[in-house]
């Protein structure tokens, strides 16, 4: 674990290398709105719109939050589990209210997602997984991710399994080869890995993941427009859009797994995120 005095340091390098720099941050807006310089207070801000955006999609019927408005598919991993991270503080009944309705459904566990929190004994390496219902209730139902022990094969041809590996690696040289090797993906746009390739679209996660990534490995540091692109996809909702193109527009609709982990991201830039493990 890194030193108190690391993890000050590296999140003052962050925020100082945000501040000052202008953004299309919409913030409900008009997309051709003139773009605002990044400053703490729009930090705060952006993140009270994308906590208030998850808390506003809460279904009181089942303890939790939707894939996205309007969906009937509830995942526990990774959205339940994601939103009940971010919402502890700011929104601890609500936070209480999805860890319930996990405990109820008896899914408490993936076996991935936990080693941003350092959750996790044995991280690495990657494995396989499956998609499963948990419980169908009328037109809902409840789903999440269950790991398996199969190996995830040629897992260092994807941006998010590279940006994870920098984080779970115990080995600070094996974690800067991780991100360095993610790092070669960049365009300047995003992170053009397989999924990307086949897609023929960005996806906005990976952006987070990186923004995560540059705050935990040490000397590690954020590629050149990648958090201004970041804050572009928030959606005048407050969540965060699910994909974009190479021209920026947006794909998709503002989803729970997305939002969460933009705010993490922008928690760890703005100096407030807890050390990750």
């Amino acid at each position: 674990m890194k030193s108190q005095v690391n993890s000050i340091t590296r999140r003052d390098a962050l925020l100082r290398g945000m501040l000052g720099l202008a953004a299309a941050n919409q913030l409900g807006s008009a997309a051709d709105e003139p773009s605002k310089v990044i400053t703490s207070e729009l930090l705060k801000q952006i993140l009270q719109k994308a906590r208030a955006f998850l808390v506003d999609l809460m279904d009181n019927d089942l303890g939790l939050l939707p894939e996205y408005r309007g969906a009937k598919v509830y995942w526990i991993f990774h959205d339940n589990y994601l939103a009940a991270k971010v919402l502890n503080e700011s929104h601890p009944q609500t936070a209480k209210q999805i860890r319930a309705a996990m405990k109820r459904e008896g899914v408490e566990h993936s076996g991935k997602i936990e080693l941003l929190f350092g959750e996790l004994k044995q991280p690495l390496p990657f494995r396989q997984f499956q998609l499963k219902d948990v419980r169908r209730i009328g037109d809902k139902v409840i789903r999440t991710e269950v790991v398996l022990s199969d190996v995830v094969v040629g897992w260092q041809n994807y941006a998010d399994f590279l940006l994870m590996a920098s984080l779970a690696e115990k080995d600070p040289k094996l974690a800067w080869q991780a991100w360095e090797q993610a790092l070669k993906m960049w365009d300047g746009k995003g992170f053009v890995d397989e999924a990307t390739k086949q897609l023929q679209r960005y996806s906005t996660y990976k952006l987070a993941l990186a923004l995560l990534a540059a705050y935990w490995v040490p000397k590690a540091e954020v590629p050149d427009g990648l958090v201004e692109r970041l804050l572009s996809l928030q959606d005048p909702s407050g969540g965060w859009i699910t994909d974009y193109d190479a021209s920026g527009k947006k794909i998709g609709l503002a989803n729970v797994e997305t939002t969460c982990l933009s705010i993490l991201a922008i928690e760890a830039m703005k100096g407030t995120l807890e050390p990750l493990r």
